[in-house]
């Protein structure tokens, strides 16, 4: 799949993320910073996460009613793939298996910015996240 580098307002996106753990916290923070209304459905929290709607329950599929985003960060793969099916089926536009990389229409770059340049980094295919972090780190040593 050929992925174009594109940027979207995401301003007031109604975002759900399933799981709250290390890379659901991730990229939480990620989204808040671009004014993302976001929602957590989890069984247990696990990472810091805070200014964001928590719900502690199992996934459904009601509640990715009316969103625009949805992230499946849980470390139960099968819960994954069951809430991206779900996206899919409902006709949710953008979506991400943070455990699954075949399973995205979209990947989080990692992003470069200061007062005047804003830029997303991904590894061609979105396949290598390390190849894309450490250019990242000195891309912000230049700016």
């Amino acid at each position: 799949m050929a992925y174009f580098p594109v940027f979207i307002n995401i301003e007031n996106f109604k975002v759900v993320i399933v799981g709250a753990g290390k890379i659901a916290a991730r990229r939480i923070n990620m989204l808040k910073n671009f004014g993302a209304d976001i929602t957590v459905i989890t069984k247990e929290v696990k990472s810091e996460i805070s200014n964001v709607n928590i719900i502690i329950k199992e996934f459904n599929k009601e509640d990715i009613k009316n969103c625009d985003m949805v992230i499946a960060a849980t470390d139960n793969q099968e819960v994954n793939k069951n809430v991206i099916e779900t996206a899919k089926n409902a006709g949710i536009k953008y979506y991400n298996n943070a455990a699954d990389k075949s399973d995205n229409n979209f990947y989080f770059p990692a992003v470069i910015e200061n007062n005047d340049i804003i830029c997303g980094l991904i590894s061609k295919e979105g396949i290598n996240h390390k190849n894309a972090k450490d250019y990242a780190e000195k891309l912000r040593k230049i700016l």
